[in-house]
């Protein structure tokens, strides 16, 4: 699969998964199911590796800003990569739209945005730590970000490790268009932060 539509559809399974899992009987097994589409995508983007980029990168745009910033991922080509996991997420929210599966069953509190924003920060960085931690190792440490996203913002929110799901889920109306767009600036805010802590602290880890 080429780079770009692997980017989309990675996107596009995260954002149907995280709306359909509300479906569930109990949020932790919601929450599980979007912690192994994460990991998945990671182990299917894995395939991309190459001698100067990581494939994980394809995964989500938090994981891409990480791995760019400590330049295992081109940087370059960043812009149509974000446009394509954008693209998967809002026609993957379009479709569970038309097909009556808006909101799910499970009941959760939203954030305020204030909250939603710091949240989706600590999301953010944990994402890009474990980003980098899993680099070259198990694609299981993808599974860290829906799981603090599930545990943080809640069960609806899940998938605000992936900033793209997340307007995809604005998308098909299980989350709140104001509360998504705070949730996925916060994301790739704490995940600039993360990166950045990562590299004074262990700067050999670049």
């Amino acid at each position: 699969m080429k780079p770009l539509a692997l980017a989309a559809v990675a996107s596009a399974l995260t954002t149907a998964v995280a709306a359909w899992a509300l479906r569930a009987t109990d949020a932790t097994t919601a929450v599980a199911a979007v912690a192994a589409v994460a990991v998945a995508t990671a182990w299917l983007a894995r395939f991309h590796d190459g001698p100067t980029g990581s494939g994980v990168a394809l995964a989500g745009p938090v994981q891409l800003t990480a791995l760019a910033l400590v330049g295992r991922a081109s940087a370059a080509g960043a812009l149509p990569v974000v446009a394509a996991q954008v693209v998967g997420a809002v026609a993957a929210g379009a479709a569970v739209t038309a097909v009556d599966l808006p909101g799910g069953t499970l009941v959760w509190d939203d954030p305020t945005l204030l909250a939603g924003g710091v949240l989706a920060a600590v999301v953010g960085l944990l994402t890009a730590w474990a980003t980098l931690a899993g680099d070259s190792a198990s694609p299981g440490w993808q599974a860290v970000g829906p799981i603090s996203a599930g545990g943080l913002l809640g069960v609806g929110l899940a998938a605000a490790a992936q900033p793209a799901a997340v307007l995809g889920l604005a998308t098909a109306g299980v989350v709140a268009w104001p509360l998504a767009l705070v949730v996925a600036v916060g994301g790739l805010l704490g995940g600039l932060s993360g990166t950045f802590v990562v590299s004074w602290v262990s700067p050999h880890a670049e």
